[in-house]
Parts: structure tokens; sequence; C-alpha cells
């Protein structure tokens, strides 16, 4: 009887969200930040708290061991004439020095972690990752989790860790295995001594491994925490329009601002003393009244439909229209509406209000 065999695969790919392929935006990684999302890697945390728990047992270890058991002598010392009344004191006093070595142990360690954590989320405090979420206890998430490149990484660093870890206690043991056929003659301190110097190497020398090993999950954080805020075109697009605003809405809004500065700026050109033009292509008219004004100012200005509108304009109210080229030019390009002329300009500027003047007087006479 034939059974019939079918190859059962499972692609990854499926899980992985191809179109996210544009790197997030400022805004994208502050809305994270804000949300608890940032890059930590909890191995670096274990394995610096672990570092200073083997430096710590490597300086303090013997000091610990000597105060507990000095402690010791003193309640194996006492007496039956001792009052009850009188043990608390005794306690405190006989193991005083193990509760200070002890705390300072503690504090050590409780320092590195929580500097190296700080470090890692530039002290970033957040409830939000502490909300339910049924994504955690969806089943397909928890499967596109068991398939993932993270699992992956994960399981080859637990069994990386526990290689590197072996190694290392196995090499130190090797190295000093004469030494344990040496502790029957040994005396009870000595003997203590030597294997608290030896646990404290093989917890020293662990924890270099697994500093190293955590540096290199610091860095695939970073890199797949870069990957999950990742964005698709879309998203940036229409990220961009929120911030923004739509494109075809803001070119309308500046036509809109246009027109009504434009509008603005023509129902000044009454006002005005002289219209100096390019002669077609430019209009700049200009105002002049030496009790309140410095110098002449350009209270309009414009090109080709405006600067027709300019003229029109001028020619409904009387104003004289000098043909210019040069002046015309250096005025629309230097000078904006309601500044006053440039200083290099006033000579030129000067003549052409002369002129003005005395066609005025002419038209008097």
């Amino acid at each position: 009887m034939a059974f019939c065999r079918r190859s059962f695969t499972i692609d990854i790919q499926l899980f992985a969200d191809l179109d996210r392929t544009e790197r997030a935006t400022p805004r994208r990684r502050r809305k994270a930040r804000e949300e608890g999302q940032v890059a930590v890697s909890r191995e670096l945390n274990m394995a610096v708290s672990f570092l200073a728990a083997a430096l710590g047992m490597r300086y303090l270890a013997l000091r610990l061991l000597s105060s507990l058991t000095s402690g010791m002598i003193t309640f194996i010392s006492l007496d039956s004439a001792d009052e009850v009344r009188n043990l608390a004191a005794k306690v405190t006093t006989a193991y005083e020095d193990l509760f200070i070595v002890s705390g300072i142990f503690l504090l050590l360690i409780m320092i590195a972690v929580v500097v190296t954590g700080a470090l890692q989320t530039r002290f970033l405090i957040s409830l939000k990752p502490l909300k339910f979420d049924l994504k955690r206890i969806s089943p397909i998430e928890g499967f596109k989790r068991m398939f993932s490149l993270r699992s992956l990484f994960e399981l080859l660093k637990a069994i990386l860790k526990t290689v590197v870890v072996g190694y290392i206690a196995y090499n130190v043991i090797v190295a000093n295995w004469d030494l344990f056929f040496l502790y029957p003659q040994m005396a009870i301190w000595d003997g203590v001594v030597s294997v608290m110097n030896i646990a404290s190497e093989v917890m020293l020398k662990c924890g270099i491994a697994l500093l190293i090993l955590a540096l290199i999950d610091f860095f695939y954080q970073r890199w797949e925490y870069e990957r999950n805020i990742r964005m698709t075109k879309q998203e940036v697009k229409e990220e961009y329009k929120e911030v923004e605003g739509n494109p075809e809405v803001r070119r309308r809004q500046r036509e809109i601002m246009s027109r009504l500065a434009s509008g603005r700026m023509l129902q000044e050109v009454p006002k005005a003393d002289v219209v100096v033009t390019n002669p077609t292509h430019i209009a700049v008219a200009l105002k002049y009244e030496p009790e309140e004004m410095n110098a002449p100012e350009v209270v309009a200005k414009g090109v080709d439909e405006i600067a027709e509108k300019i003229k029109e304009i001028a020619k409904e109210n009387d104003i004289p229209i000098l043909r210019n080229p040069p002046l015309a030019q250096r005025l629309y390009r230097t000078t904006d509406v309601g500044e006053e002329i440039p200083s290099d300009l006033y000579r030129a500027v000067a003549e052409v209000l002369a002129q003005v003047y005395a066609m005025r007087e002419q038209q008097h006479v």
C-alpha cells in the first residue's frame, strides 16, 4: 500500500510586509516613542547586571563571607545569661558590616541596570506598553512571531550563550583541576577562598562574553526597530498631507493669497508719485513724502499682467509713467513692496522724481 507524501513548507516571507520600504519620518519616530516603542536590548541589561555582580563578587565576596562568619561566631558564643531583649542589638552589631557590604553589592547591580536601561531608551518613561492589546494574544500574530526572523535570532542567541558559557566554565575548571584534589588537605578558609576565586573568575569571563553577545543583540534590536517602523509610500504621502497640507489645496491657497496681496498692492498705486517701467514687462510704483519718509518707497511692483494693471491704474489717476529699464529692473529685483529704496539708487530715483516735479510745474503754468 502506497502513501502519498506531501512536503509542507512555510514561506516566512508571507509574513513580511514588503510594502514598507520607506525610512520612518521624524514624526513617525516621535509617535512611536510616545507609544513606548524604542530599541531596547534586554540582553544588554542582563549582561551589564551580571558583569556588575561578577565584579562585586570578585571584590566584595570575601568580605561578605568574613562578615557572615564573624556574625555566626558571635551567635555561637552566646551564653544562657544573655537576655532576649539584647538579641536585636547583638544582631545589628554582629552583622552591621554584612548589611553595609550587601547594600553596596545590590546598589552596584541596581545602578548598572538602571543606567543601562535609561541610556538605551534615552530616559523614556511610558506606561502605554502595559496597556492591554488583543494582538498579544492573537493566534495569528503568535503564529507570525513563531516563524519570524526575530524568533530565529533568539533561538541562535540562546544556543550561542549556552555554548559560550559552558565553554568558559569548562576551561576555567580544567585549568584549576589540580586544586580540587588539594582541598581535603587545605584549611577550611583557604579552600573557601580558592572556590570563591574560581567562581568569580568564571562569572567575570562569562560576563565579558555575554556583554559582547549583548552588544551584537543591541545592534540587532536597533536594526529590527528601524525595520518595524518603516512606512509605506502611501503612509509617507498621507503624513505629508497632514503636516504640510494637500498640495492642491496649498496651491489654491497661494493663488488666493497672491490675488489678495495684489489687490491690496494695486490699491496703493493711486497714491504713488511715479511709475517706472521696463517699458513693457516691469512696472514699479514709487511714493515719496519728504516730511514722513527718509527715502522713496516702493508701493507696488509687478511683471506682465500686474505691470499692465499698474500702468492702467496710473493712467486713470494721472500718475506719470516714465521709461527707465535699468532702474525698473534694479528696483524690482532689490526692493519689496513697502520697503524704502536702497541707498545706491538714491541718485537715479532723485533724477526721476525731479523730472516728475518739473512735469507738474509745467502743467500748472
